[in-house]
């Protein structure tokens, strides 16, 4: 069965759930750089013959450069969006970069207030980050609107969690020459946080970063488009400052196009980091690869300052988090 026949099967929401799209980062443009309609209205129709009901933030139809209005426009829109009472989820337009501007425009108070739920990836970890730093607050790392344009089954269905519907622990294989001094099988419990690397580095030494919210945690990493001799590096700064051996678990999603740059055998490689980054730390703390999340089709929905429980049987490994009651 096609990518598409399946996305034609899924079950549309019950009841209906509103949601607003604010445009806190880039905007959705052509490759000669004008705002493409049409990818978003496809987006669009897609998110709402799975039953939802989009309020389109301002921003969203506006262009200032690359971003998707200017950063005053953007943070208004965010925090409006954030501070909404009758709207089940906040999803942003799509990533890219521009949060980080935006971060100490916001009213963190107001927002450390407010209730909606919130999710967002890769550019959005700014934000998954300071919420936790700022407030305490949960959210949610997963699909943003432009990941809707051709959705996959299994990110479909992943995220119903952000709703409050349960699909169970997320399960799959691990490489085992990363896991550690581990035994065959074992648990770990600790805060579920993480995001898109790039940007968990550069928060560090920041207001924004939560280091007393992630201590003994369980770290979760993605990345796209940063060659592998920069991934190691971006995980040295984690190293040394401490962040990486404060962790339970440390949790590898797909690091995209990381190994396009080798040009000649024995040239770095995404393995070769992984396997340097295993040595600088102790054993008792498992790398464990395989998680399926990232710039792919094929990606979960995760919470961001949850309680949560990695078990891991051979290859086997099981994420599951406790919601809050």
């Amino acid at each position: 069965m096609t990518k598409q026949a399946d996305s034609a099967a899924l079950k549309p929401f019950e009841p209906p759930r509103r949601v607003i799209i604010p445009a806190p980062s880039y905007q959705v443009l052509t490759r000669r750089g004008e705002i493409d309609h049409e990818r978003r209205e496809k987006a669009i129709a897609s998110i709402e013959s799975l039953g939802m009901i989009p309020t389109l933030m301002g921003g969203v139809f506006e262009q200032t450069a690359r971003f998707a209005g200017t950063d005053e426009v953007r943070a208004r829109d965010f925090e409006t969006a954030l501070l909404s009472e009758d709207a089940d989820l906040v999803m942003p337009l799509r990533g890219g970069y521009g949060m980080t501007r935006l971060l100490h425009l916001l009213d963190w108070q107001k927002i450390a207030s407010a209730r909606v739920p919130v999710v967002g990836f890769s550019d959005f970890t700014a934000f998954n980050l300071a919420l936790l730093a700022m407030t305490g607050r949960y959210s949610w790392q997963g699909p943003m609107l432009m990941s809707f344009a051709d959705p996959d089954p299994f990110m479909a269905e992943r995220f119903r969690v952000v709703f409050g519907e349960n699909p169970g622990p997320l399960a799959w294989e691990a490489e085992p020459a990363l896991l550690g001094d581990m035994p065959k099988q074992f648990e770990r419990t600790g805060t579920l946080w993480g995001g898109n690397l790039c940007l968990i580095e550069s928060l560090l030494g920041t207001r924004w970063f939560p280091y007393e919210e992630t201590g003994s945690g369980i770290l979760f990493l993605e990345d796209v488009g940063e060659a592998a001799y920069r991934v190691e590096r971006m995980l040295l700064s984690l190293l040394e400052s401490g962040v990486l051996h404060r962790q339970r678990a440390i949790l590898f999603g797909a690091f995209t196009n990381a190994d396009d740059a080798v040009r000649f055998e024995g040239d770095q490689t995404l393995a070769r980091t992984l396997g340097y980054i295993r040595s600088r730390l102790p054993g008792s703390i498992p790398m464990v690869t395989g998680l399926p999340f990232g710039h792919i089709d094929r990606k979960a929905t995760l919470p961001v300052g949850l309680p949560a429980t990695l078990s891991l049987d051979g290859r086997r490994a099981r994420l599951s988090w406790r919601m809050p009651s």
